[in-house]
């Protein structure tokens, strides 16, 4: 029976994380540090037209779309940045209420993970969730 015991708990233990284990070979957004902004720096870019990517490392939807958010970033002609989720970025539901937005102070997200163009420091889009943040990417790429 210890036998049986002991050969179940490594098992058990493995199958009881949120979070999708890592393929050895899959890129991550941490290969690009210099692409990372703080939320409070989401309109200081320079460029005319960017996304910010919204993500949590324990999101277990973030994590199932990082291989494609990482192709995405590789493949996209405007800038991708990505921005860490913290307790410090207001969440509501009316993401819609974004459009338009140019200043940080009245900015918030719906969850994570979220994708939002910003065109001339302009909110132009705001995403959230894995179905849509998914769409908006192959949108996106299909469209290049």
């Amino acid at each position: 029976m210890k036998k049986i015991a002991l050969f179940l708990f490594p098992l058990l233990i493995g199958c009881n994380s949120a979070i999708p284990l890592q393929e050895k070979d899959e890129p991550t957004m941490i290969e690009y540090p210099d692409s990372f902004i703080a939320w409070g720096g989401l309109f200081d870019k320079s460029e005319e037209s960017y996304f910010v990517y919204i993500f949590a490392y324990d999101c277990y939807y973030c994590n199932e779309l990082k291989s494609k958010v990482v192709n995405f970033y590789n493949k996209s002609q405007l800038h991708v940045y990505f921005c860490e989720y913290s307790k410090s970025i207001p969440i509501d539901h009316n993401i819609e209420a974004t459009i338009g937005l140019s200043n940080i102070e009245n900015m918030f997200i719906k969850g994570t993970p979220t994708l939002i163009l910003i065109k001339n420091k302009s909110v132009t889009f705001n995403v959230a969730g894995k179905a849509d943040v998914s769409g908006m990417i192959d949108l996106h790429l299909k469209n290049e």
